[in-house]
């Protein structure tokens, strides 16, 4: 190969490298940008956790509680009783059982002026009377640990806004991984592209065609497709140098050229020699 054909060559490898190696960059710089984000939305969420916390315990307590209440199988007995002892020693209870004595005295005073006093009459109304007493303050107080209960029961959930946050965390990672993956592929097939007009210039340089004989290779690895014919990236090796040809560039396999167009391929130095220009792929060639 020519010296101004070689140096074209190797210009293309340069810039398929550096495009590669921007997109590397691209893809990274995605990637970092989605954790540092999704970090925030941990962090939103933990907060969010940790205040839900004790809404959910007193939320889950009093639903256990009130279904109970109410026959739901596995509720724990004891805790009714615990709330009737609750209800009597709760301030409600000792407030409405503080009138008891004033009762009692009212009473002792109707029964005197009624004559009453010393009849029967007057512990049944004593007795009435406390037993009326005690039922209200217990159903009062009682009653309002209920409607405690069941506020702490309808206490709002974070449970919708917990759930999205880490469905949130899940989408801002994977758009980060779609967005490297993207920005990989155009910066890899932006450096293809380059690097494929660069290295037809060096073919054109040698007169439309190239060795491509895979005697003359190392290294190879298929980098896309051209026309129709798989496009590789190569280095010359010791074989190769011996003609004149070094470093590393990009072209087709002569045997699978000969496959499809027999015509594009000759002999030339006893190696396969590829005529591109019956390929198509340079500009001004014969398709």
């Amino acid at each position: 190969m020519s010296a101004v054909a070689t140096a074209i060559v190797g210009t293309a490898a340069v810039s398929y490298y550096a495009s590669d190696k921007a997109a590397d960059k691209a893809a990274a710089a995605s990637q970092s940008a989605a954790s540092t984000a999704a970090g925030s939305q941990a962090e939103a969420l933990a907060y969010l956790k940790e205040t839900e916390a004790l809404p959910q315990e007193l939320r889950e307590g009093a639903l256990t509680q009130l279904g109970g209440l109410y026959g739901i199988e596995g509720y724990d007995e004891s805790q009714q009783q615990a709330m009737i002892d609750r209800s009597i020693a709760s301030p409600l209870y000792q407030s409405i059982m503080g009138g008891q004595e004033a009762g009692e005295e009212a009473i002792m005073r109707q029964q005197a002026a009624t004559g009453g006093l010393r009849s029967g009459g007057t512990q049944a109304a004593m007795y009435d009377y406390n037993t009326q007493l005690q039922n209200q303050a217990l159903l009062e107080s009682y009653n309002q640990q209920l409607t405690g209960l069941s506020g702490l029961a309808q206490l709002p959930s974070m449970a919708p806004q917990i759930a999205s946050g880490i469905s949130g965390i899940g989408q801002t990672l994977s758009a980060g991984q779609i967005a490297a993956a993207q920005a990989q592929q155009v910066g890899t097939q932006q450096g293809l592209s380059n690097a494929m007009g660069i290295a037809n210039l060096g073919v054109a340089a040698y007169g439309a065609g190239m060795f491509s004989d895979r005697r003359l290779k190392k290294d190879i690895e298929e980098a896309g497709e051209v026309n129709g014919h798989k496009w590789y990236k190569f280095t010359w090796n010791g074989v190769a140098e011996k003609l004149g040809l070094s470093g590393t560039t990009y072209g087709c396999m002569a045997d699978e050229v000969y496959c499809k167009v027999n015509d594009a391929v000759i002999l030339k130095d006893g190696f396969m020699f590829v005529l591109y220009g019956e390929l198509g792929i340079l500009e001004g060639g014969v398709a």
